[in-house]
C-alpha cells in the first residue's frame, strides 16, 4: 500500500521555508507555502551594478552535508575559493593584524595579554549558561576577549557579545569550507522556489492551522510569535522578545593603487568605537566573480554595541579607507538590513527547550527557522 499523501503547509519562503518545502513536496506531500512579502528567497537576493554581480545578504556560504547534498541535487555549480581565505585579519591600535592559529606568536596581544590568556587557560569550566564576554574573559582574558572573540562576534552576528550566550554560539564543530555558487548565493533560492512552482502563494498569510496536517513554521522569531499567541501566550511572548540585530551592507570597489591587500577580508573589535565591524574581499575570495583588474570589498556597518552607539554608513567608508588607505573607494550599494540577525542572548536554550514542549503538545505545528537552527545558510537547510 502506498503511503497517505499529508497536506503540509510551509510559513515563510526563505531559505529554511524553501528547503523545508523542497523536502516535503520530495517526500510526496502536498505542500502550500504562505509568504507575506513579495518575492522569495528572504535576505539572500542579487543585483546588477556597473558590470559586477553583487550577492545581497549572505556574501559566501559554509558547506554543510546539508547544503552540499541539496546543491547536488539541484545540479548548482559551486564555485571554489582562492587561498586567501585562510588569510585574516582583526584591526586593532591602528593597525591590521593576521590572525595566526599560534595566538602566542600573533602581534595581536600584547606580552601581557598573552600572561593572561595563559594563566586564564587553567581556570576550571563552568557549566552555567554565560555570556561570550564572560566565558572569554574568564577562560582566556581580558584582552583575547576584546580583540579576539568581540570582533568573531561582530562578524557572524553583528551583536553585543555581553550579551550573546556562549553556550549557543560557541559550538564545537570541525572547520567548514567557504564556497559560492555560479550565478550567486541567489542561485540557490531561485532553484527551490523553481522546483516548488506553483506552490507558492506571496503576499498571503496563513490564516487556519487546521486545514493542514502540519503547519512548518520558518518565520522570524517575532513574526512566529504573532502567529502561535492563541495556541501558547507565553511561548508567543518569549519569541517576540528574541532581538535582531540590524546591519548594513556596503558595496565598494577600490580603485588599484597605494593600497594592498592579500586576505578574506577583518574585522574590528568594538573597543576601536568605530562604525565599521569589518569588511570583505569578495575579488580575492572568488576571482572569477569579479573582472580582472577591479576590486570589490563588502564593508559591514551597524551592529549592536556594548555602549550607546549610532552608526553611520559615510563613518564606515572613511574608516575603511582610512585602513586601507586605497587612492579611491567608490561605493556602489548600501543595502540597509532592519532585524536582520537574530540574537542567541544568554537563556536562548530555555526558548528552545519551550519549543520542543510546544511542539509535543501541538504535534501538527513545527518552529523552525535561523533562530532554532543557527543563522548560517547551511544550519537553515
Amino acid at each position: 500500500m502506498g503511503l497517505t499523501r499529508r497536506k503540509m503547509a510551509v510559513v515563510g519562503a526563505g531559505i529554511s521555508g524553501l528547503s523545508t518545502a523542497y523536502r516535503l513536496k520530495k517526500n510526496g506531500n502536498d505542500v502550500t507555502i504562505f509568504e507575506a512579502s513579495s518575492k522569495t528567497g528572504g535576505k539572500i537576493g542579487q543585483v546588477y551594478c556597473e558590470g559586477l554581480t553583487l550577492d545581497l545578504g549572505p556574501v559566501t556560504i559554509s558547506e554543510t552535508p546539508a547544503l552540499s547534498g541539496l546543491i547536488s541535487e539541484l545540479n548548482l555549480k559551486v564555485v571554489t575559493p582562492s587561498d586567501a581565505t585562510s588569510i585574516r585579519y582583526i584591526f586593532s591600535k591602528g593597525k591590521l593584524h593576521r590572525v595566526s592559529p599560534k595566538l602566542i606568536t600573533s602581534s595581536l596581544l600584547s606580552f601581557t595579554g598573552k600572561l593572561s590568556m595563559l594563566r586564564a587557560l587553567v581556570t576550571s569550566k563552568s557549566g552555567k549558561d554565560e555570556s561570550v564576554a564572560a566565558y572569554a574573559r574568564r577562560r582566556f582574558g581580558e584582552q583575547a576577549y576584546q580583540r579576539l572573540f568581540n570582533p568573531m562576534m561582530n562578524g557572524i552576528y553583528a551583536g553585543n557579545a555581553e550579551l550573546l550566550s556562549a553556550h549557543s554560539v560557541i559550538k564545537k564543530r570541525g572547520p567548514r569550507k567557504i564556497i559560492s555558487l555560479e550565478g550567486g548565493i541567489k542561485s540557490l533560492t531561485d532553484a527551490l522556489a523553481a522546483k516548488l512552482h506553483g506552490l507558492i502563494l506571496t503576499g498571503t498569510t496563513i490564516d487556519d492551522f487546521s486545514r493542514f496536517d502540519k503547519v512548518h513554521l520558518t518565520t522570524p522569531a517575532f513574526a512566529t510569535a504573532g502567529l502561535i499567541k492563541n495556541l501558547d501566550g507565553d511561548l508567543a511572548d518569549k519569541l517576540a522578545s528574541v532581538h535582531y540585530s540590524s546591519v548594513s551592507q556596503i558595496y565598494c570597489e577600490i580603485v588599484p593603487g597605494a593600497s594592498r591587500f592579500d586576505g578574506f577580508g577583518f574585522l574590528v573589535p568594538s573597543e576601536e568605537k568605530l562604525s565599521l565591524l569589518g569588511a570583505i574581499s569578495v575579488s580575492n575570495i572568488f576571482p572569477s566573480k569579479v573582472p580582472e583588474g577591479r576590486m570589490l570589498f563588502v564593508l559591514f556597518c551597524g551592529g549592536d554595541r556594548p555602549y550607546p552607539f549610532t552608526p553611520s554608513i559615510e563613518s564606515a567608508v572613511s574608516e575603511f579607507s582610512d585602513i586601507l588607505k586605497p587612492a579611491l573607494t567608490r561605493v556602489l550599494r548600501v543595502q540597509e538590513w532592519k532585524r536582520a540577525i537574530p540574537q542567541f542572548y544568554v537563556g536562548h536554550n530555555k526558548i528552545l527547550d519551550q519549543i520542543g514542549q510546544f511542539e509535543k503538545r501541538h504535534p501538527n505545528i513545527k518552529i523552525t527557522g535561523n533562530y532554532v537552527t543557527g543563522v548560517a545558510v547551511g544550519d537553515c537547510i
